[in-house]
């Protein structure tokens, strides 16, 4: 990372982890918790939750 960095590859602003990758990854896989279990690899949804970080849509509430 500090090698692209200095070779201006990245900018330090931009900088990231293998580990943010994965959660990224998990994040980013279109479908069900299920689906994104089995292309993850966690063998147990609470594994799972730790990576996922989807946020959920709500429907906002009514103004009146």
């Amino acid at each position: 990372m500090r090698a692209a960095i200095e070779a201006k590859v990245i900018d330090e602003e931009d900088r990231f982890t293998l580990h943010g990758l994965k959660h990224r990854g998990i994040t980013d896989t279109k479908g069900t918790k299920r689906k994104k279990k089995r292309a993850s690899g966690h063998k147990t949804e609470t594994a799972l939750n730790i990576y996922d970080h989807d946020v959920p849509v709500v429907t906002p509430a009514a103004h009146k």
